[in-house]
């Protein structure tokens, strides 16, 4: 009998290191699909501990739907014409135009695999107290520990469908096999926000502070990412309740399930568990995560001992901030030490970090976005706008250009190459090296990349320079809201620390002020002659929220972050209560919500114009409100959730829907 278990059990974890190898009917397509009798798997910690190892696999395998999804549709890139008019390349044009017409090009959008990682978490978290009952070496600390990783994962994951589909199916149960599914209709994008922000608060206190070895420690779960994450959640709701004219709002809890942890809920009038909430004070709650996260960054750093990299950090004048340093002193003679660079990027892991995804030779697991995504070849797909970068104030004196957005290029895998002058390509995940001539000209930077490794480079979703520019976004719209001025100071201040790291000071003979002397301009620029406004075409100073978008922008370009930024934007400017129409599948009777259209059209002039000079109105006429900025859902997951009656239980997002919109 007990081989015979033991044969269900390994039979249980094939299924989950599958990783969607069989096809299920229920329109979630949630894994794993299974005869087993669960009761006869969960038995000790091991059982937990492979499906908690399986989760943080899977994210891997739906990293690209991540990257794509929030960066795609955005102003920093432009087709690229090194692999002609191939189907891929036609595909992305439809998708960035708003012009999908093939039920098959939707495909793009499955969202299987993250509702497959939440299934995961789901498993975890409904069996871990009856593992914990019946094994006695599992420990209560342990489990809290897991329970926390796993409700972290799942609130991230559900972050990302939000993000990218606006209203989605939401469940904390546990699907086992086909004859388990139920037909789960999409749940407003509000409320969903609400229940993981709950969920997550619930658990901060709960993860490790670190583990024993640093792989671990930055690819898995612990206090620090949570905080991060908070952080941007408190971010994405202040803005989209403040486009909706939501000023205040209440949070319903079930009077028998109330979260640990938190200490603001109340009753009322009627009796009910409600956590009351704000958008300013939301703005206040991402600021204060953001510091939560620095200061045990910093902790996390300090006690891992990495004394040698501590040694090459500066703090620009940050409380709880250690940045690496990049040497240009040898720039006009021909080399540049870019540290920073090499350490978050190439090496992987850095202090610098909070969560990455972990790719390995050891199991074969490999990050084909990097290599098929960006970097010089023939087969990459995305160029980088150079004129959406020089918009948000970059020049060839930030070091950042000469990765992020460079043509100049002298070897690539040992090998001479004649550079392509006409587009710009993204080097942020090769092993590169840099040098520059004798003459010191920033566009003569020659970068020399290998490729040798980039396949299994760690993907960041989480590291510093993140959460320090969510901090300075939260107090941009503070100062927006409130007026007042050292909110405006502050922020300016985060961005002149996160700029002066990878500005060249000697590049056109100026040097940066020493920290201990900033004097700031209105720019948070900051030179020793004391001139202003030098490193770029940056925005006005009064528009301090522009230029943190700016600023991260050109921080993370390649990151998957640039599409979901603007679609925070334009939800935080959607018009309130004086926008234009009404959004009638959001409105009731006692409350009614704008369309999102002027957030959506003001977004596209500020930033999609730049890159879409041409075809930006016609943009905006295909996005028509909110709605069109989130995707399509994939028709197969419509038709799935037809029930026995007829009735389909999802709906497609109407500024996709045919019938709805035409074209």
């Amino acid at each position: 009998m007990k081989k015979h278990i033991k044969t269900l059990r390994l039979g249980f974890m094939a299924v989950l290191t599958a990783l969607l190898s069989t096809s299920c009917q229920d329109w979630l397509t949630i894994y794993p699909q299974t005869q087993i009798v669960e009761q006869n798997f969960w038995e000790d910690k091991n059982d937990l501990e492979g499906v908690r190892y399986a989760t943080y696999k899977q994210m891997c395998g739906t990293l690209e739907s991540m990257v794509l999804w929030g960066d795609l549709r955005s102003d920093t890139y432009q087709l690229s014409d090194a692999e002609g008019q191939t189907a891929t390349h036609i595909l992305y044009d439809e998708i960035r135009t708003g012009m999908i017409d093939r039920d098959s090009a939707s495909a793009y959008f499955k969202w299987d695999g993250f509702y497959t990682t939440i299934n995961y978490c789901n498993k975890v978290i409904s069996h871990g107290q009856e593992v914990l009952d019946i094994d006695k070496q599992f420990t209560s600390a342990e489990w809290r520990y897991m329970k926390a990783e796993m409700v972290t994962l799942r609130v991230l994951n559900y972050f990302y469908l939000l993000r990218a589909f606006k209203d989605i199916p939401y469940t904390t149960k546990v699907i086992n096999n086909d004859a388990e599914t139920e037909y789960f209709s999409a749940t407003n994008q509000l409320v969903v926000l609400d229940s993981i922000i709950t969920d997550l608060e619930s658990v901060r206190w709960n993860a490790r502070k670190q583990y024993s070895q640093t792989k671990d420690t930055k690819g898995m779960i612990t206090k620090t990412a949570i905080y991060a994450l908070l952080s941007d959640l408190y971010l994405w709701r202040a803005s989209l309740h403040q486009g909706r004219g939501i000023m205040e709002d209440v949070v319903y809890l079930n009077n028998h399930q109330t979260p640990d942890n938190i200490n603001n809920i109340e009753r009322d009038e009627a009796g009910r568990l409600i956590i009351r909430h704000s958008v300013e004070n939301d703005y206040k709650l991402a600021i204060a995560y953001a510091d939560t996260c620095m200061a045990e960054l910093y902790e996390q750093n300090h006690m891992n001992g990495f004394t040698t990299n501590r040694a090459n950090t500066i703090s620009y004048g940050l409380d709880n901030v250690e940045m690496y340093k990049n040497d240009f002193a040898n720039f006009k003679s021909g080399g540049v030490d870019l540290s920073a660079y090499y350490n978050i990027f190439t090496l992987g892991n850095s202090n610098e970090s909070i969560f990455e995804l972990q790719f390995n030779k050891s199991d074969s697991r490999t990050n084909g976005v990097i290599t098929s995504q960006w970097g010089y070849n023939e087969s990459v797909h995305l160029a980088v706008s150079e004129s959406a970068l020089q918009a948000a104030g970059i020049t060839v004196q930030d070091s950042r250009y000469w990765f992020n957005a460079w043509k100049k290029v002298s070897h690539i895998g040992g090998t001479e190459q004649k550079t392509d002058l006409s587009q710009a390509y993204c080097f942020k995940w090769r092993d590169a090296s840099f040098r520059t001539p004798d003459t010191g000209l920033a566009n003569e930077t020659k970068v020399a990349t290998s490729g040798e490794n980039d396949s299994y480079h760690n993907w960041i979703i989480y590291r510093l320079s993140d959460v320090m520019l969510q901090k300075a976004e939260a107090l941009a719209c503070l100062h927006l809201l409130t007026k007042t001025a050292a909110y405006k100071d502050e922020a300016i201040r985060i961005l002149n620390a996160n700029h002066r790291r990878w500005y060249c000071p000697n590049y056109n003979e100026q040097e940066l002020k020493e920290p201990s002397e900033d004097v700031m301009d209105n720019f948070g620029r900051v030179f020793s002659d004391g001139s202003k406004n030098t490193v770029g075409n940056v925005p006005a100073a009064s528009d301090v929220e522009i230029a943190v978008l700016n600023e991260r922008q050109i921080e993370f370009i390649a990151e998957g972050k640039r599409w979901f930024d603007l679609v925070r934007y334009a939800e935080r400017h959607a018009g309130g209560e004086n926008g234009s129409g009404e959004d009638v599948r959001e409105s009731t009777e006692e409350r009614r919500i704008n369309s999102g259209y002027d957030g959506m059209k003001l977004m596209a002039e500020k930033f999609l114009k730049n890159t879409f000079p041409r075809d930006y109105t016609t943009l905006i006429a295909r996005m028509k409100n909110r709605y069109g900025l989130y995707n399509i859902i994939y028709y197969m997951e419509i038709k799935a959730s037809v029930d026995g009656n007829g009735v389909a239980h999802l709906e497609q997002n109407p500024v996709w829907n045919k019938n709805t919109y035409e074209r």
